[in-house]
């Protein structure tokens, strides 16, 4: 395993955004390590976390011909054609690996996912993708399992419990702090369940203001025990279908109520999910039939957020007033942009 360190010096590059020096070190190392899998998955994880999409898939390549009975390096390819924004082979590998392994949580999840990337996959394909996982996930947990009965509340606060892998400066984690921030204690009590491994300033901000359980070492059926222990009253998902979800665990019905909302856009696909936390920009008329869930609108936008710390208080003049033309910019996940996505810009402006 001394290729560890070497690896370890290839990551010290990428945080340095020095990618010409992770790509040197990478391939030296892929050229030493050419018939260990378990170095090129490394390897090829490193290169695709920091853009370098060509020369992971020759990692993934030839970790998948040394293993192949190895899903993990096909997930990783899945992922390279993904951000690469190759759709139709991403969506063409993860559904062979649906079909080699049925019940892989990991492989479910990602086969679904990449529908929602890919701009030929219709409405009605993603909803049946999305009511399948939901029927997996309720026999893969014993379902149907009844409603818990709401306990009155007199006047004790209403619990309420928050799951996401994203406690921390994610777009989730950001967004969430500060309506945790918001909440009146003497009528909501908060807690919130972090399942992912990333810990920083705002999983800190988080726990010193509320109640934050590390959950990410417990299996579906501890977590299941520990919500029920909490007695909470009401349940939401922040994740969704993205990296680290723990969705799975609303098919045990661990609380009287239970919402999506926030990281996710499309219908869970969970008959126990109780309603779905949407805006009429998200979900127009005519949208409910592409939801399981009941939806239920807000009256604004369903993000709100407050600046980041380090956002700048004072602004320079917009370009606008020496142009006469608006410039527009996004920051995104290329994996997102596609020829349709181009046209609706287009379109819209």
């Amino acid at each position: 395993m001394l290729w560890t360190t070497d690896l370890a010096a290839a990551q010290h590059c990428a945080a340095r955004a020095d990618f010409s020096g992770c790509l040197a070190r990478c391939q030296t190392l892929a050229r030493a390590h050419a018939n260990d899998p378990e170095a090129l998955l490394s390897i090829g994880t490193l290169l695709l976390s920091a853009g370098l999409l060509s020369a992971a898939e020759t990692c993934f390549a030839r970790a998948s011909t040394l293993a192949p009975r190895d899903a993990r390096p096909w997930v990783n390819r899945a992922n390279r054609a993904r951000e690469a924004g190759e759709h139709a082979r991403a969506r063409q590998i993860m559904q062979a690996l649906l079909e080699q392994f049925p019940n892989h949580p990991v492989i479910r999840r990602n086969a679904l996912t990449s529908l929602e990337y890919d701009p030929a996959a219709s409405d009605t394909e993603r909803f049946a993708q999305a009511r399948a996982w939901g029927q997996w996930a309720q026999t893969r947990a014993g379902g149907p399992h009844p409603r818990l009965l709401l306990v009155p509340r007199d006047s004790r606060p209403l619990r309420i419990g928050y799951i996401s892998a994203d406690i921390c400066q994610h777009t989730v984690g950001l967004f969430i702090k500060d309506v945790l921030a918001a909440h009146d204690p003497a009528r909501i009590t908060p807690i919130v369940y972090h399942a992912g491994q990333v810990r920083d300033w705002v999983t800190q901000q988080i726990s010193q203001s509320v109640q934050l359980r590390e959950v990410s070492a417990l299996d579906d059926a501890a977590l299941v025990a520990q919500i029920r222990a909490d007695h909470i009253d009401v349940l939401i998902d922040l994740s969704g279908h993205t990296a680290g979800s723990r969705l799975s665990v609303f098919a045990h019905r661990p609380a009287p109520v239970q919402v999506s909302w926030l990281g996710y856009f499309a219908t869970t696909g969970l008959t126990e999910m109780d309603a779905v936390l949407l805006d009429a920009w998200h979900a127009p008329p005519g949208t409910e039939s592409q939801f399981i869930e009941p939806i239920l609108p807000l009256p604004a936008g369903r993000f709100c957020y407050q600046p980041v710390p380090w956002a700048p208080k004072d602004l320079s003049p917009p370009p606008v007033a020496h142009s006469a033309r608006i410039t527009f910019g996004s920051f995104n996940n290329t994996a997102k942009l596609n020829d349709g996505v181009y046209d609706l810009w287009a379109q819209i402006l």
